[in-house]
């Protein structure tokens, strides 16, 4: 593989022998397979679950006026500049005391709160305007069911935008998977690329084989849907400035 890189070559960046052996021995010796099922649902039900909550929290804090409500969002805003290695020992010692290592309890519940995507909700309901809610209370009908019927239908953007950064996020998680469920049947797919790098030797072509699909798939799902992502995004300022 580094035969034409010291001096460089074109010849590095075209396969001269193409082969499949690297894709093949991933599915049929090292079951590559399991850890993308693992991390697709993971990452599917915590887009639908973590996404509900997220809509939810930034709607009230979009619409309901209650006490503390500021200090909370401040609260929520701050997370961001939490980096996560340093809550892995105390969620981790959490996780562990409620009997939860190595199960999908402890891989799926510590990301379905998630600040940025209520932020983003917060910050797309807050330019909907009063309006709307006013008159679907005018025909009677609860929060609940304006929040499901008439909020949800019009943020197709945003519904769109924070589902595709929920799913990346599961996709390219690796310490926190590696240390809580280290277990071959909750291995996540960035854990099982790095299983290439052994402590005696690199199997390079297993590991750019691995690196390939784990890029191939979010390409694909974010590649339809950028436009959405892109004004999802984009329109998620607040007038308030």
């Amino acid at each position: 593989m580094f035969a034409n890189t010291f001096p460089f070559s074109w010849r590095a960046l075209v396969p001269v022998d193409f082969t499949l052996e690297a894709y093949e021995a991933l599915f049929s010796e090292r079951g590559f397979l399991r850890p993308i099922i693992n991390t697709t649902v993971l990452g599917l039900i915590t887009v639908f679950v973590g996404g509900l909550i997220a809509a939810m929290a930034g709607f009230a804090f979009a619409t309901f006026d209650f006490r503390f409500k500021n200090l909370l969002f401040i609260v929520v805003l701050l997370t961001f500049m939490v980096p996560p290695e340093v809550t892995i020992i105390p969620l981790y010692s959490m996780i562990d005391q409620a009997g939860w290592v190595n199960t999908w309890q402890a891989l799926l519940l510590p990301g379905l709160a998630n600040a940025l995507i209520v932020f983003l909700f917060r910050q797309f309901f807050a330019d909907v305007g009063p309006d709307l809610y006013d008159a679907g209370r005018v025909d009677g009908a609860g929060w609940f069911r304006i929040f499901f019927s008439i909020v949800l239908p019009i943020s197709k953007p945003v519904l769109i935008a924070a589902g595709l950064v929920l799913f990346l996020s599961v996709w390219e998680q690796f310490l926190w998977p590696l240390v809580v469920a280290p277990r071959p049947e909750f291995r996540m797919i960035q854990v099982a690329i790095s299983l290439s790098i052994g402590q005696y030797q690199v199997l390079w072509n297993q590991l750019m084989a691995g690196a390939m699909i784990a890029a191939l798939i979010p390409i694909l799902l974010i590649l339809p849907f950028q436009k959405y992502y892109i004004s999802g995004l984009a329109g998620t300022g607040s007038k308030e400035g």
